[in-house]
């Protein structure tokens, strides 16, 4: 017991021996607690009416006795399932494509993959609107010509949406396990005999299996907490994302509300431990020091296809935004599609576009700059506890944005800190919503950067801090960069958490967008939806640009 408390002694001492570090990691360590752990834990008391002034469990039974809220939970859980099984099939089959392939057309459609990332969240409801709804383009050619009728409205078209975009996640997982796989593995089934089929099924899927397990549990999440789509193309179909936001805007029910957020979080919780304990060292044989390039190609057969499967999938992924760049600038398109700009003209929709990018701006820069700056801290300075501190920070990366959403106007929607409605309120959201890609990027960097750089600077008598300014941060820039354009390229088309804590005067352009989709405004919802592509496709050229020239990559 007393070599523990001498040791405990010595690391206290070894942390404020430095004593501008120690009490910016301190400050960082409450503002952690307070704006990533304390809305979660809020939700999680108020579900259980902890706030409201008393501890019931009434709030959950009213939840299982209330059939609109267990269908919201089987709806949501269900087409996370789908969502996930068709994701996972389609990536892996896009994925054996295009690193087995060496063609322009596979390389094109590896980037035509990447196209949901650039696009809000909801773009593809929309898009199956303008192609499937009532009025729709397909909707009338086949009413007119066959006389049939239907819907994309409701849950299967929620479960379409979710699998366009969220298919570049299971995509990027699956793609980047196949592409570091071992060519000699498939080499050595290839001389033993084994066909191409059996050498895929008993061989390369087995191998790629990490890949593919992450891939299902980041997909399956986050169909689970898809809050833009059911509200789009839902109808009246209940998901317990949107439900929450209903219960919420509609009845002003904090607790049951708190109570649905509470299944988001359960599941969002679980596979974050997973990923981080679980998955994130893992590295299967499949990983070598050769180039994935030289795989074995694709025999004629299994090219066919997977090159059909893909060609189908990334023709209706480009479909969709096309789609969606007509609908900017055709008065309504499939009625009267004559060309105009006036679905461009409306001041309030550059307003909030105008506030969009000041918020994401400010917010970029203080989660890349704060992120690094933790990033540093955990990787180099004796912070008691940084383990814990680490996975608090990543754990914001992983809450569901309308969990977060309820815990902040829980928080701040009344003494002492009145904030919902303000500016400050949505930077501070967004920022430690995306603190922890600076923070990764920041330890990243730090891992590669020789620490005896920094004991040089000591010895000449550079000191801690001006090291710190001289040496560190200029070697951490392409970090910050890295972190800076993601985390605006990202906040840009945030829409769950921003949702809740908005004000008139603080409308931003996602959620915008969303209120014109709803309302059936297809054409103003397009032409502000193509402007935000088009700024995110700006950011991820310049992130590519930072790849190229630095070689750092986020």
């Amino acid at each position: 017991m007393q070599q523990k408390n001498n040791s405990f002694w010595s690391n206290w001492k070894k942390f404020w021996s430095e004593p501008g570090f120690a009490i910016l990691s301190l400050i960082l360590a409450l503002a952690i607690l307070f704006f990533i752990v304390a809305p979660v834990f809020a939700v999680l008391l108020r579900s259980f009416g902890i706030g409201a002034g008393t501890l019931t469990l009434d709030y959950y039974e009213q939840f299982f006795s209330t059939s609109l809220y267990l269908n919201s939970l089987w709806n949501s859980v269900s087409a996370a399932f789908i969502t996930t099984i068709v994701v996972i099939f389609l990536s892996t089959v896009f994925s054996l494509y295009v690193t087995r392939s060496h063609s322009f057309l596979a390389k094109s459609y590896r980037g035509a993959a990447l196209l949901p990332l650039v696009a809000p969240p909801f773009i593809f409801s929309l898009a199956l609107i303008i192609l499937f709804g009532s009025n729709g383009v397909i909707t009338q050619f086949l009413n007119n010509w066959f006389g049939w009728e239907f819907s994309i409205y409701g849950y299967w078209g929620v479960v379409i949406a979710q699998i366009l975009a969220y298919f570049p996640v299971g995509f990027m997982l699956i793609e980047s396990t196949m592409r570091n796989m071992s060519p000699s593995l498939e080499q050595a089934s290839s001389d033993l005999g084994a066909g191409q089929w059996r050498t895929l099924r008993k061989v390369v899927l087995p191998l790629a299996k990490s890949g593919i397990i992450k891939a299902a549990l980041l997909v399956f999440v986050m169909g689970l907490s898809d809050f833009s789509n059911p509200l789009i193309i839902g109808e009246s179909v209940p998901f317990l994302a949107s439900e929450a936001y209903l219960t919420v805007v509609g009845q002003n029910n904090m607790e049951l509300a708190a109570v649905l957020g509470v299944f988001l979080i359960i599941p969002s919780f679980i596979v974050f431990l997973f990923q981080t304990y679980f998955f994130k060292d893992a590295n299967l044989e499949t990983i070598s020091g050769e180039s994935g390039g030289n795989n074995i190609p694709l025999t004629k057969p299994v090219k066919f296809v997977s090159s059909f499967i893909s060609t189908l999938f990334v023709s209706f992924i480009l479909l969709m935004f096309v789609m969606v760049v007509l609908g900017a600038f055709v008065n309504i398109i499939g009625v009267d599609n004559s060309f105009t700009l006036d679905h461009f003209s409306g001041q309030t929709g550059w307003d909030t576009l105008n506030l969009s990018i000041i918020v994401s701006l400010l917010a970029a820069l203080l989660a890349s700059g704060l992120g690094m700056l933790q990033g540093f801290l955990l990787a180099r300075k004796p912070i008691p506890g940084k383990k814990a501190l680490e996975f608090l920070t990543l754990f914001g990366l992983a809450v569901p944005g309308t969990v977060m959403g309820i815990g902040y106007v829980l928080i701040f929607n009344g003494p002492p800190l009145f904030l919902t409605g303000t500016v400050l309120l949505l930077v501070l959201n967004m920022t430690f919503r995306k603190i922890g890609v600076g923070l990764e990027a920041g330890v990243s960097k730090m891992h590669q950067i020789d620490s005896s750089m920094e004991e040089a600077s000591n010895d000449l008598g550079g000191g801690p801090y001006r090291t710190f300014l001289k040496i560190v941060m200029p070697l951490l820039s392409p970090a910050f960069i890295s972190g800076f354009v993601y985390t605006f390229m990202t906040a840009m088309v945030s829409i769950s958490s921003v949702i809740f804590i908005i004000a008139p005067g603080t409308n931003l352009a996602a959620v915008y967008i969303l209120d014109l989709a709803s309302s059936a405004r297809i054409g103003m919802a397009s032409a502000m939806s193509f402007v935000l592509i088009v700024i995110v496709i700006a950011c991820m050229g310049i992130l590519k640009l930072i790849e190229k020239r630095t070689g750092f990559k986020i």
